[in-house]
C-alpha cells in the first residue's frame, strides 16, 4: 500500500483517502464506571470534547501495537488483561473524500490513576449514563450502546 503523498497526511493516513482510527473503552478497576479524556482546546479536530484513549493506526504500523501504545501515553495504565475488539466499522466521509475503518476495543484498567499526555486537559471516570450526556463524537456513544458490556 503506498503512503500518502500529501505531506500533511503522513502523519495519520495510510494513504491519501483511507485513515484507520482505534479507541479503546477503558473499564474502572473496582467499579463498572468507564474512563473519558477530554481533549485538549487547541485539538485540531473535536477540541474541548470528551474521547476515548486511543489515535490514528500510522502507515506500517501493527493495529494492537498503535492502541496499546496510545493508552499508555494518553493515559499512563496498564490493562488487566487483553483487549476485547466490540466494534468494526468503515464509512465514507463524503465531506473529506475519505474513507475511514474505525476499530473499537474493550479493556479494564489495573489502576485508576491516570496521568494525562498533552493531548488532553481533564479525565474522569463516569457512568453510561453520564458518559451519553457529554458532548462527544457520535461513534464513541455508538460503540458504548453496542459494547453490551457497561
Amino acid at each position: 500500500m503506498p503512503k500518502p503523498t500529501d505531506p500533511k497526511k503522513h502523519t495519520h493516513m495510510f494513504t491519501d483517502d483511507i485513515k484507520f482510527s482505534q479507541k479503546a473503552l477503558i473499564l474502572h478497576p473496582n467499579n463498572q464506571k468507564f474512563l473519558v479524556l477530554k481533549r485538549s482546546l487547541n485539538s485540531k479536530t473535536h477540541p474541548g470534547f470528551w474521547d476515548f484513549p486511543g489515535g490514528n493506526v500510522l502507515y506500517g504500523q501493527s493495529a494492537k501495537n498503535s492502541i496499546l501504545e496510545e493508552i499508555k501515553e494518553e493515559t499512563g495504565i496498564t490493562l488487566q488483561y487483553e483487549l476485547i475488539p466490540i466494534m468494526v466499522d468503515g464509512e465514507m466521509k463524503d465531506d473529506r473524500d475519505l474513507y475511514r475503518i474505525f476499530v473499537g476495543y474493550f479493556g479494564q484498567a489495573n489502576s485508576e490513576n491516570i496521568t494525562l499526555s498533552l493531548e488532553h486537559i481533564d479525565y474522569k471516570w463516569v457512568t453510561k449514563n453520564e458518559f451519553m450526556q457529554l458532548e462527544t463524537v457520535g461513534i464513541l456513544k455508538e460503540m458504548v450502546e453496542k459494547s453490551g458490556i457497561i
